[in-house]
């Protein structure tokens, strides 16, 4: 077995059920969690995330409202 067999079978065993891992998830969401990660534990992250993605799904969405309502 070669390093990235190896990889992705303990990626398989250990990974952490995330929203922004599931199928379907944009890259506007991807990149929304990783912003958001940057400096916060993920348990807080998560419900944040779920939040604002139910909101602004799009980053279109986002950019049509004001600073102060985001």
């Amino acid at each position: 077995m070669d390093i990235d067999d190896a990889l992705i079978e303990w990626y398989g065993k250990n990974k952490r059920s995330l929203p922004w891992r599931e199928p379907g998830v944009t890259a506007w969401g991807v990149l929304v969690s990783e912003i958001m990660l940057q400096q916060t534990p993920v348990a807080r992250v998560e419900p944040i995330w779920s939040e604002w993605m139910e909101r602004w799904p799009v980053p279109s969405g986002l950019a049509a409202v004001s600073q102060g309502e985001v």
